[in-house]
């Protein structure tokens, strides 16, 4: 007969796939149990926040690894975001070059941090790619709340940080320890959407919510027909 710890722990189990389940949910459950024998604790104790933690971030692995295509998509979009804000940074830098610092309406963390996160990923480094994206997530939601705060509207300042908030969570999620290598044509793919990008607003008046717009979506038609999610990946990754 089943314990109430036991039957909880097979339920924290349900996050993983059945597949998954079918081949290592008895093993695991008696790991759980293993050192859980009083009477009363099988009664009424639950699942530890480690093995919670644990299992939870075991589902997102699984479910997001090397083979499974919600992975493969999720990394597509991440990469694709962030190369939406490299490109949105060309266009901030261009039109800097020809109207001057007042007309760059985005901070230069906004650019370092996509570089930086970019660049990393691409070249296996998936631990910075991660700080780095993770950061550029905090600081825009710092910038959402503090536009609340200040009474403006904050669905403009999501409007616009929105992007770079949904490119961290893709990028956490899905460049864990067990992820695959990225293919090196995004080191090609780059290029082409960063000329773009400065041709999109050679003769823009200023940075807008159409420049913005107009940069996701070069990305993401570069993406589209380069489709570097076909090309081979290295061998390894650091």
């Amino acid at each position: 007969m089943r314990s109430n710890l036991e039957r909880r722990y097979r339920s924290l189990l349900r996050l993983l796939p059945a597949r998954y389940r079918a081949e290592r949910e008895e093993e695991m459950v008696g790991i759980f149990l293993a050192d859980r024998t009083d009477d009363l604790d099988l009664e009424h104790g639950w699942p530890g926040w480690g093995e919670t933690g644990a299992t939870l971030a075991l589902a997102v692995r699984v479910r997001l690894g090397a083979r499974r295509p919600a992975g493969t998509a999720l990394r597509v979009l991440a990469l694709t975001g962030l190369l939406g804000q490299l490109v949105s940074s060309a266009q901030s830098w261009t039109v800097t070059a020809r109207l001057g610092a007042a007309a760059d309406g985005q901070g230069w963390w906004y650019d370092v941090t996509a570089l930086v996160a970019f660049a990393a990923l691409v070249a296996g480094r998936r631990a910075v790619g991660r700080v780095a994206a993770g950061l550029s997530g905090v600081l825009s939601l710092v910038a959402v709340v503090w536009s609340a705060a200040a009474g403006s509207p904050p669905w403009w300042t999501l409007l616009w940080q929105g992007p770079a908030l949904l490119t961290a969570a893709a990028v956490v999620a899905g460049f864990h320890r067990e992820a695959p290598p990225v293919p090196r044509v995004w080191w090609a793919v780059a290029p082409v959407a960063l000329v773009a990008g400065v041709a999109s607003v050679v003769s823009a008046p200023a940075l807008s919510t159409g420049t913005m717009s107009a940069a996701w979506l070069i990305a993401a038609a570069v993406v589209a027909v380069s489709r570097p999610w076909t090309a081979r990946a290295p061998e390894s990754a650091a």
